[in-house]
């Protein structure tokens, strides 16, 4: 009797094989053929693209160019003047508001860290000007 199950068991087991492999099969036939999806009515079809003559150029136009306003005051000139070598002052108008401590330690990074070339002077403006325009005291929301 065992060998009759050990031949059932044998047979199932080869029949479950069979069945995975030819489900894998036709999975990788729809893969291939680029079938990832049953179309239905929920689905939407992407229809092919216009083909275009050989000497055809496509062009999307200007970008436009979001230039944010800085505040006006003493120091924003250092900013835009030493600032914007590295960076456009979106960088500093997209920053949450932050404590004016944590400006100056801002500051100081682009100084040290990453090697801005700014006078200890100018810094000391762009600080007190960061510190008292873009706090969370000050910042307009």
């Amino acid at each position: 009797m065992r060998s009759k199950n050990g031949r059932k068991t044998k047979l199932y087991l080869a029949l479950a094989t069979v069945l995975c492999a030819l489900a894998a099969r036709g999975l990788y036939a729809d893969f291939r053929a680029g079938l990832y999806t049953k179309a239905g009515p929920e689905t939407m079809r992407q229809s092919q693209p216009v083909a275009a003559a050989p000497d055809s150029t496509y062009d999307v136009g200007e970008y436009p160019i979001y230039y944010p306003d800085l505040a006006p005051g003493a120091g924003k000139d250092d900013v835009e003047n030493d600032c914007e070598l590295c960076h456009s002052p979106r960088y500093i108008t997209m920053q949450p508001p932050m404590p004016a401590e944590q400006w100056a330690e801002e500051v100081n990074k682009m100084r040290k860290t990453y090697g801005a070339n700014i006078p200890d002077d100018a810094a000391k403006r762009i600080i007190a000007y960061l510190g008292s325009h873009y706090t969370p005291e000050t910042r307009k929301r």
